[in-house]
């Protein structure tokens, strides 16, 4: 499905964009960066993660998962990534908030410091969960029910214009990966597992290989 082919390598320079984003951050803590490339990150999270990326993944393959499947969308996967883009746009906003003051006492050094690991974090893990997880299991259930393909779009000349400032920002700020940070695929992995979604194999247990096994194999009623 080319959409999700989009859409995966969209998380891939958004991944990339994350670690030299941490890069940048600590340089301008330490007055090597200048914050108007700090705030052009904040522009390609906004434009090119949310306003394109996110959005195309809410108003084209978790409407399809919910209109064409019914499958929830208040609540399991779908309803964690959905309120996972409010909280990012939220995150965003402080880390620019903080960003715009140029000059930060030390107590608003660690502030951003801590703000934009969060952030990054968030971020990272809910890409794990997307790639392995919702686009992996999505796509399963969209097959079989007849859909192998969903609309996606181009970029438009003003996110193409953001899009282009991304190579430029990592070969100046190189990414940095913290290492300290556990990542994986699945869904023990996500930080929501058991706390507001119980996985894809309950959350969607009428459409998913999992629940359709169970209801097909005639063992199971030994």
């Amino acid at each position: 499905m080319k959409l999700l082919q989009d859409l995966r390598a969209e998380h891939d320079l958004i991944d990339r964009m994350l670690d030299s984003f941490r890069t940048a951050v600590d340089q301008l803590i330490q007055g090597q960066a200048k914050p108007k490339d700090l705030l052009r990150f904040v522009t390609f999270f906004r434009v090119i993660a949310d306003e394109f990326h996110h959005a195309r993944e809410e108003e084209v393959l978790f409407a399809a998962l919910v209109n064409q499947l019914q499958l929830p969308g208040d609540r399991g996967p779908i309803g964690v990534m959905t309120d996972d883009h409010r909280k990012f746009r939220v995150r965003l906003n402080q880390l620019e908030q903080l960003i715009e003051k140029r000059s930060l006492s030390p107590a608003e050094q660690v502030q951003l410091r801590t703000a934009t690991e969060q952030y990054i974090d968030a971020m990272q893990h809910h890409i794990d969960a997307e790639n392995s997880v919702l686009f992996v299991e999505g796509e399963i259930c969209l097959r079989d029910a007849g859909i192998a393909e969903l609309a996606s779009r181009g970029l438009t000349a003003r996110e193409m214009k953001v899009r282009f400032t991304a190579e430029e920002l990592m070969q100046r700020y190189p990414p940095t990966t913290n290492v300290e940070i556990l990542r994986g695929d699945g869904c023990p992995m996500c930080p929501a597992y058991q706390v507001t979604c119980n996985g894809y194999e309950r959350e969607w247990a009428k459409v998913s290989r999992w629940g359709r096994a169970a209801d097909d194999d005639d063992s199971s009623n030994w």
